[in-house]
């Protein structure tokens, strides 16, 4: 199959590793987000995928316990970028179209040697029971009908694919604070009729992992929305409103 991408989308995708290792600066991050806020959803659903596979990939090793990126990790990486070559004084346009291109290929290069170099390995996690089967992050995200919205929230980025084959969807978060004490994040299932139905809480002590969760039961939900609600969350949504994500 031809690969009908553009160059900025190509370099769209390669900017996932190290925005996912955190190997870029806030303002690279503000422009990644910013780019992914005006891609096609291919392209959004594509670059969720490489970074959910990252995160997991950092955080599974061995018979699965958690490894934090090494400490030095940043430093590492942006030496690799500094042992490049460096271009020639050239016009401001020129230059910045170039900057990007080499922040590009240099540091998804690197972020690739740094992983080869730390020798993760990614651990098969196994279900806590083989009843009811609950798809994995890489099932939800590889199903044909994903389909991933990347929305700004409370300083942070929050991601969702859903995928109503598997129904299912994938829940990733960003930088984005947790729930004040004595308070949840809860998400609600929308459909055009009806009531809200919960999908989940989250408190700051069970907030997503790096790699994302997975929520069930989409069913005929139209959107999914996130409140803040107290104790260990509502029947009914009854808190502030925090987003509404369309799931189409």
């Amino acid at each position: 199959m031809p690969d009908n991408r553009t160059g900025e989308q190509h370099d769209l995708l390669e900017l996932a590793y190290p925005y996912a290792l955190d190997a870029v600066s806030e303002a690279e991050r503000a422009e990644i987000v910013g780019l992914l806020g005006t891609s096609s959803p291919d392209v959004a659903q594509q670059f969720a995928r490489i970074v959910a596979d990252t995160h997991e990939t950092m955080a599974l090793v061995g018979a699965g316990d958690a490894l934090a990126p090494p400490p030095r990790l940043r430093e590492r990486i942006l030496l690799a970028i500094d042992q490049q070559p460096h271009a020639e004084v050239v016009a401001l346009s020129d230059r910045r179209a170039a900057r990007r291109k080499f922040l590009t290929r240099g540091v998804a290069a690197a972020a690739a040697a740094v992983l080869v170099g730390i020798g993760v390995t990614v651990a098969v996690r196994q279900a806590d029971s083989p009843v009811p089967v609950v798809p994995t992050v890489e099932q939800v995200l590889a199903s044909p009908d994903a389909h991933t919205q990347i929305t700004e929230v409370a300083g942070g980025v929050l991601t969702v694919s859903a995928s109503f084959e598997s129904n299912a969807m994938v829940v990733l978060m960003e930088d984005v604070p947790p729930p004040p004490d004595g308070y949840v994040y809860q998400m609600w299932f929308n459909t055009a009729v009806g009531e809200p139905r919960s999908a989940g809480t989250m408190s700051a002590s069970t907030m997503p992992p790096p790699e994302g969760s997975v929520l069930t039961a989409l069913d005929s939900s139209v959107s999914v929305s996130v409140t803040v609600e107290p104790g260990t969350g509502s029947p009914q949504p009854t808190g502030d409103l925090v987003v509404t994500i369309p799931l189409s």
